[in-house]
């Protein structure tokens, strides 16, 4: 900190010039206005500066009586007051100040007003907000600012309004003070304190040097919470360490905080710094989505061995949810350290860290204490990396859950009582039952946990007083705290949504194009026709499968702006706004959920705490009855929307939604214990095409799009031929849509319109935030392209896989040799081990090769097994195969996963053969045909299932050394390139594609 080098600089530089000497001590005064306005204070969070200084269309403040009070307050004529413009001295100290405001049109409001107050009339206003006032418009910000202060500031008054400029980079020396009129409780540290320091540039004017700066904050809370943060204090509220609160006293020392309550003035002290902590941590964890050290207490410090072996057990849970951080192992042999431990290891870590002729080695037994002490913290860190997959789901729950008595707290204790045992098992891991959250619930600290939740709850609450826009803020942003446990829990992200409805259907739209950053004032999208019906304002929309409520929010806001516009009444409060707001979600919106939770949270959403009518339903088997009572659900989504409405056969103008996109299948086990998974999102596709004219949903894609995978093929041949289909975006990589969910099929987003007749859609492969269109006509039974860079190769494989074979027609099934996978589990007296070189009688034996489910690592290997237990595939079993692996059958996409297995050998359900060929130079023959660069690039053209496994692999027949097509003994690369007609930028493509997937 420059405050401390300059207190410093005669100690360490005794005789040199301080170049810290200009430098002005900064102060910071904070004036809690929520005493005075109560009005204007978000409920449990902080002064809102953005209703405050609210602008209506004419360019006025809608508050306006109340901000001429304010200006009132800080200008009274008063030798006794602490505000800054209170008597003559106060005025000529801030002849010049900065003033931050929410926004441009209420910097304009802000400067009409000043110009015209009997105290402020008497300073030039300089606004550089943004559109600035008149001749202020075309002029350098800074310029204008040194323009108005002229080269004598004592003679000149100038105040600066700003919403964001010349807060970086700049130097007014003149500026004595700067107002913080805007921001809210969660303003970001680094741009608090980047704003704070433009005064604090060193100045000399007229012979005086400037010693003193100012920071007039009316939001005490954002004040203490920012300079905490600042000051990196880490410990918990009342559990400090010294050093902690040695770095907050040096912090106040150089920069004193002065808190002002009407003529009371009164210092922060470290004390008072520390208790304001609590909520500092408190909005840690709220931010970081339960995902927070600070949501635990000290009984992980203390863990005995049956705890540890609790933590052990409810890892194999956790561990089963996917897109979860990899868990750490608890070790039952150390537990967690206590308070004094903690300062012995920190004590141990430093002095191991010492450097120089101050390095004292540790001595063996110190060694080995440090190892004990590190062993036991690292124990309580893997405990909370396993609790984490509990944690991050709890914010969404207490978000949605509905109190009978409002004023009831949620504790860690009544937590899990709140919540139905169907939501229960929808939005918690499967596997961790009320019963064991409650066995563990005692590792959280119930302070932190408890007032977390109420935060949540009273952000949600203090959006309800908010205008429209400014309320989908503010749930938008609670949202963008919670974390998607895993792929069958995603909640789709606010950015998702608007990226997803904005490309298929348009209307008002929240991001910039790049789908990055918020707007401050949405966006029209017009895709003509279907964006004119689908916001119409008597349309009627569907959610299919709602979790969080995001998408109804998005399609009410565009009917919503589409009935003000056509409002006959004049919408100017946010009385007005919430009137409209209501009758859209009554009558325009309605959603479907699969949990009783998931219908609060949509509720809250839509609504908040307010009593008014919310179109949503549960169905308590929702799954079942899409997929297997598709004409029953039908009829009671007409019922419901009648009920609603009172008008039967309502038109339906679009459904949206993210459906849920597997179900587990119980009685089918897979190898490794797992449940085996089948798609269902397909089911929401084909039942939403036969409720509503559009249709606009995101699910996984490459299998449906290429026709393969279990359940898939006819619904993804009917899908891509559909001449209802208008759009369909492919995202490669799903990281690039849920940046934290990995989804190996990638996502796609479709649109139908089942009044369009003719076939053909737009198809965009989008990767990395680059897209790629084409106009895509109906590819029937040949396989769809997913990348367009790919045609060109594509276009050279089919030419000759109609000249000689496709590889797919050869490919034998991995029943080939009717060995299951448990097969050396059942039978352990019929196999034995094998490894390279041991003997076996080929007359009666055969090498074997398939799952070691018994053994400790799981894998297949080779095994001795008697000819016998070969039943099926007799006429393969004296041939030589190439084979690949059937859990990933795009194994043989890399180099290193296929493998040549000899004429005495078979191979259970891990494997798959490619090809089986009659002497071992043809299989040697096939094996470099099929790991050169051009075969294996063909093999990533189609997915990784059986079905459609080398459809774009040409099977050259013949791979004798005598076929006349391809010398084995040359370079086969550049033999098969010329054979394809591969030129040398595809060439180059087909290299850099490999390289990506190794």
């Amino acid at each position: 900190m420059e405050q401390r080098a300059k207190a410093s600089w005669d100690l360490t530089h005794f005789g040199d010039p301080n170049p810290y000497a200009s430098l002005p001590t900064m102060n910071i005064y904070t004036y809690d206005l929520g005493r005075l306005l109560h009005e204007f204070v978000d409920e449990d969070v902080a002064f809102n500066f953005r209703e405050f200084f609210r602008v209506n269309d004419n360019g006025t403040f809608i508050h306006e009586k109340d901000v001429k009070a304010f200006l009132n307050l800080i200008s009274k004529e008063d030798k006794d007051s602490c505000y800054p413009f209170a008597n003559e001295e106060y005025r000529n100290i801030f002849r010049h100040t900065l003033w931050m405001l929410p926004g441009v049109k209420e910097a304009r409001a802000m400067s009409a007003l000043l110009q015209s107050h009997p105290v402020f009339q008497h300073f030039k206003v300089v606004n550089v907000a943004g559109d600035g006032d008149e001749d202020e418009e075309s002029k350098d910000a800074l310029a204008a600012v040194e323009e108005a202060i002229g080269k004598d500031p004592d003679a000149t008054r100038t105040i600066t309004l700003s919403c964001g400029r010349l807060t970086t980079g700049v130097s007014v020396k003149a500026w004595t003070g700067v107002f913080m009129l805007s921001g809210s409780y969660n303003t970001a540290a680094s741009s608090y304190m980047q704003t704070i320091f433009r005064v604090q540039t060193p100045a000399t004017i007229n012979g005086r040097v400037k010693e003193q700066c100012y920071v007039f904050d009316f939001a005490p809370d954002r004040t203490l919470k920012v300079i905490a943060e600042t000051a990196k204090i880490s410990s918990k509220a009342g559990k400090s360490s010294g050093n902690d609160r040695k770095i907050m006293g040096e912090f106040l020392n150089f920069c004193p905080i002065i808190s002002i309550e009407g003529s009371k003035m009164s210092q922060f002290d470290v004390p008072k710094m520390l208790e304001q902590l609590k909520r500092v941590y408190v909005e840690r964890v709220v931010r970081n989505g339960f995902e927070d050290k600070s949501l635990y207490n000290d009984e992980l410090m203390k863990l005995n061995d049956l705890e540890l072996q609790e933590f052990d057990d409810l890892k194999k849970i956790i561990g089963q949810t996917k897109a979860m951080p990899k868990t750490n192992q608890v070790d039952i042999n150390n537990q967690g350290l206590t308070d004094e431990q903690y300062e012995e290891l920190e004590d141990l870590e430093k002095k191991s860290k010492k450097r120089g002729k101050d390095k004292q080695p540790l001595t063996e037994e110190e060694k080995k204490r440090l190892e004990e002490l590190k062993k036991k913290k690292n124990n309580r860190e893997a405990a909370i990396s396993i609790l984490r997959g509990i944690s991050i789901r709890m914010p969404l729950l207490i978000y949605g859950a509905e109190l009978s008595d409002e004023s009831q707290e949620i504790t860690i204790d009544n937590f899990a009582s709140l919540i139905d045992p169907q939501s229960w098992e929808e939005f918690m891991p499967k596997g961790v039952t009320k019963q064991k959250f409650n066995s563990i619930k005692k590792y959280y600290d119930p302070e932190i946990f408890c007032a977390a939740g109420k935060r949540i709850r009273a952000m949600a609450r203090a959006a309800d007083k908010l205008s429209v826009e400014e309320r989908i803020e503010r749930i938008t942003d609670i949202f963008s705290t919670f974390r998607n446990p895993d792929k069958e829990t995603v909640l789709t992200p606010w950015r998702v949504v608007n990226m997803h409805l904005g490309d298929c259907l348009g209307g008002y739209n929240f991001f910039e194009k790049g789908y990055e950053t918020t707007l401050s004032e949405p966006r029209f999208i017009d895709h003509g026709e279907v964006t004119a019906n689908v916001f119409a304002t008597d349309s009627r929309i569907l959610e299919i499968n709602s979790k969080s409520g995001l998408y109804p929010l998005y399609m009410a806001y565009s009917i919503y702006r589409a009935r003000v516009k056509n409002s006959l009444f004049s919408v100017s409060s946010i009385e007005d706004e919430q009137r409209i707001w209501d009758k859209v979600v009554a009558e325009n919106i309605f959603v479907i959920c699969k949990t009783p939770m998931a219908k609060s949270i949509t509720k809250r959403t839509l609504i908040g705490f307010r009593k008014t009518k919310v179109n949503t339903r549960y169905f308590e088997d929702l799954i079942n009855q899409i997929k297997n009572k598709p004409e029953h659900f039908i009829k009671q989504v007409d019922k419901f929307i009648t009920e609603r409405t009172g008008i039967k056969n309502m038109k339906i103008n679009a459904i949206v939604g993210n459906p849920p996109y597997q179900e587990v299948v119980a009685q089918k086990e897979t190898t490794n214990g797992q449940k085996r998974s089948s798609s269902i999102f397909q089911h929401f596709q084909t039942i939403s095409d036969r409720l509503g004219r559009y249709t606009s949903l995101i699910y996984p894609g490459a299998r449906w799009i290429h026709r393969s995978g279990k359940g898939l093929e006819q619904f993804g041949l009917s899908q891509i031929n559909d001449p209802h289909l208008c759009f369909l975006k492919f995202f490669p990589d799903s990281t690039d849509v849920f940046k934290e969910v990995g989804i190996a099929d990638g996502l796609s987003i479709v649109m139908k319109d089942t009044q369009k007749g003719s076939g053909g859609f737009k198809y965009i492969y989008s990767i990395h935030g680059k897209d790629i269109i084409v106009n895509a006509n109906n590819p029937k039974e040949d396989l769809f392209p997913l990348n367009p860079l790919d045609n060109e190769i594509v276009s050279c494989l089919d030419t000759i896989i109609a000249r000689y074979k496709c590889l797919h027609d050869s490919v034998l099934s991995q029943k080939l040799f009717s060995i299951e996978s448990d097969f050396v589990e059942r039978n352990p007296t019929l196999v034995r081990e094998y490894n390279d070189g041991d003997y076996f009688d080929p007359k009666s034996e055969i090498k074997l090769f398939t799952n070691d489910k018994a053994g400790k690592s799981g894998r297949a290997r080779w095994y001795i097994a008697n000819k016998n237990v070969i039943t099926t595939g007799l006429e393969h079993l004296n041939r030589w195969k190439v084979i690949v692996s059937s859990a990933n059958a795009g194994g043989q996409k890399r180099s290193n996963q296929i493998a040549i297995a000899d004429n005495h050998s078979a191979f259970g359900r891990s494997r798959v053969a490619l090809k089986t060929l009659a002497t071992e130079q043809e299989a040697k023959n096939f094996f470099k045909y099929a790991t050169s660069e051009i075969i294996r690039f063909a093999f990533l053209l189609t997915d990784e299932s059986l079905t459609s496994l080398a459809k774009k692999v040409p099977d050259l027949l013949d791979y004798s050394d005598a076929n006349g097509i391809i010398d084995y003994n040359g370079d086969v690369n550049d033999q098969l390139y010329k054979l394809f007609g591969i030129d040398d930028k595809n060439q180059q493509y087909i290299r850099e594609v490999l390289t990506s997937k190794e």
